[in-house]
């Protein structure tokens, strides 16, 4: 990490040390033995939870999203009135879902561990899922004022200079955006009149790197006593002079923003996830639901009926529909009947939040930081978002570990989440063919992702929110609460450049807007001077500048390769299919 006096240091390669990351395709070369099943597998992702498991966390989060929560756990009488509310709305689900008392009462004897991480000053506390954090209270009224004020010069331009989001069909209002004049190698030069050019990773993936694009941080230098300045002469896409305010309040913003990426940092430092809730009665891994002896073998009766069944789903399905395992359907069905042996949690709270502290500090540092703010803006002829996709931010060029996300101002719009999903290894079956126990086990069968839904966040208003990016993130969708009135959404969105490397960034590179260089000149006596061909021949000599239409023309191409590599992330980081090996 540099210090302010450092910033002129030559750039380093994205390799070295890095936390963890989603820029990696999940257990490459890994030598995997199904019946091990004491082997926790690849150290670049989590084991997978089980949905049992996940039922809990879930639990978990729900109650700590109650209002005072870390006040009304504490009364028996609502505790009480909580558990029955669980056994209420769990009565029809499989039994491979029902929390038992074990379960319930580990999550609510866990909930004084939740309450001891929270802080009472800023609101912080965990997330729905472990490595993610929020606060609904974390930036004071004043620089929320100060923000507000301080964008309202650019939501406020004539309808002609809206910057619409490419795509959005006329919903997201970007105001400052960093795909919008970002790093374009072999164009872009730094200080020292150099072209920037691609950087090299010989530990990556040439499909998580970029031989094109980056986006440009800032660097914030973060004091020993917290306080955040900004290092780098501009943020990107901000005008220093025409936006002052919004200059000055960013690194205020950013100040309260650094707990939570402590929090988040310190989570991924962290050399293992948390333990398992589950009794896993001394191994690694859940225990077959069938015990020692294996799935039950089916009677000639049973078989002849799945068998009729299945023929005659394959006489009935029409061209065209998708095929379905019918065989196994109706195999499970007859495993229902049978006895089982599903996994339970330890009877009370062990322990299991011992190792999340805050061990990382920013402090004395100079953070990287991309800065993003948008609007989606909602009318009565355009009602409804209809959300996003699932996603991590950025690609190797830009080290992006971890995002904070601060909404705000929300105005007459329906409820709406942030959800998370996890790249996991493959689950640890017992036996050849073992479907029904890692269907229910772990919702993941043969051949389908090895990835697992770990939780959502409610995005309201004034609340922040920190996550790591080896998780991807999706918005869900909403509308307008009360259709006849306008409504939107705010947000400011710091990308977290990874401490431990460097990219270029503002610090490094001037600003690339051709306007901004014609303004700056513009004043001179000497440039009032000469004719206008002649301006003109100067401004092109400075090849590295850029058109606002040149911008938004890279703009497009950095939204190609970005969304094509979604698909990249998703295939190799996301989307290993669990081989259930047939021996």
């Amino acid at each position: 990490m540099s210090s302010p006096e450092q910033l002129d240091t030559p750039v380093q390669d994205v390799g070295a040390h890095r936390l963890p990351h989603p820029f990696t395709t999940v257990g490459e070369g890994y030598p995997y033995n199904y019946s091990d099943v004491d082997d926790l597998g690849p150290t670049d992702v989590d084991y997978p939870r089980t949905l049992i498991e996940l039922r809990m966390c879930a639990l978990s989060a729900a109650i700590r999203e109650k209002p005072d929560w870390h006040v009304k756990f504490r009364d028996e009488t609502i505790r009480a009135k909580w558990v029955e509310e669980v056994y209420q709305q769990q009565r029809d689900l499989h039994e491979s879902l029902q929390l038992t008392g074990n379960m319930i009462n580990y999550v609510m004897t866990e909930l004084a561990a939740y309450a001891a991480l929270r802080d009472d000053s800023t609101g912080i506390e965990p997330g729905p899922y472990e490595r993610i954090w929020r606060s609904d209270r974390l930036i004071p009224a004043d620089i929320k004022l100060e923000l507000l004020a301080a964008v309202a010069p650019l939501e406020s331009v004539p309808d002609s200079q809206k910057d619409w989001h490419p795509r959005s069909d006329g919903k997201v209002l970007d105001l400052v955006h960093p795909s919008l004049y970002p790093v374009v190698y072999g164009r872009t030069v730094s200080t020292n009149g150099e072209p920037l050019e691609a950087l090299e990773d010989d530990a990556v993936d040439p499909r998580f790197m970029s031989d094109e694009f980056q986006w440009l941080p800032s660097d914030f230098y973060v004091a020993n006593n917290g306080n955040v300045s900004l290092e780098s002469p501009y943020i990107n896409n901000i005008h220093p002079n025409d936006h002052e305010a919004l200059q000055k309040v960013i690194p205020k913003v950013l100040e309260h923003a650094v707990p939570m990426f402590e929090w988040v940092l310190s989570d991924l430092e962290r050399p293992k996830q948390l333990p398992s809730r589950i009794d896993l009665q001394g191994s690694n891994n859940p225990q077959c639901v069938w015990g020692m002896q294996g799935e039950p073998d089916l009677t000639e009766e049973q078989w002849r009926v799945i068998k009729e069944e299945t023929r005659r789903y394959q006489r009935e399905r029409k061209p065209g529909e998708p095929w379905l395992n019918y065989h196994r359907l109706l195999t499970f069905q007859h495993y229902d009947n049978a006895k089982k042996a599903w996994p339970d949690s330890k009877p009370a709270y062990d322990g299991g939040l011992d190792s999340v502290k805050k061990a990382r500090s920013l402090r004395g540092t100079t953070m990287q930081v991309i800065v993003k703010l948008a609007n989606i803006v909602l009318t009565p002829e355009n009602p409804e978002y209809g959300g996003g996709a699932w996603h991590v931010e950025g690609m190797n060029n830009e080290a992006i570990v971890a995002t904070f996300i601060y909404y705000y101002d929300c105005d007459n719009i329906t409820e709406s989440t942030l959800s998370f999903r996890n790249a996991v290894d493959a689950p640890h079956y017992h036996q050849q063919d073992d479907h029904y126990c890692m269907h229910h086990l772990y919702g993941i069968d043969r051949d389908e992702r090895c990835v697992q839904d770990v939780g959502k966040v409610t995005t309201k208003q004034d609340r922040c929110i920190a996550f790591p990016n080896i998780y991807q993130h999706l918005v869900s969708p909403f509308r307008l609460a009360d259709p006849t009135k306008p409504g939107h959404r705010k947000i400011l969105v710091f990308f977290l450049v990874d401490p431990h490397i460097r990219i270029p960034s503002a610090s490094d590179v001037a600003p690339q807007q051709e306007s901004w260089f014609r303004r700056a000149v513009s004043g001179t006596v000497l440039w009032g001077r000469l004719p206008a061909e002649l301006q003109d021949a100067i401004v092109e000599y400075y090849t590295e500048l850029m058109t606002e239409e040149e911008a938004k023309y890279y703009r497009l191409e950095l939204m190609k390769e970005r969304t094509a590599f979604v698909d990249v992330v998703d295939t190799q980081r996301f989307g290993t299919e669990f081989n259930m090996c047939e021996h």
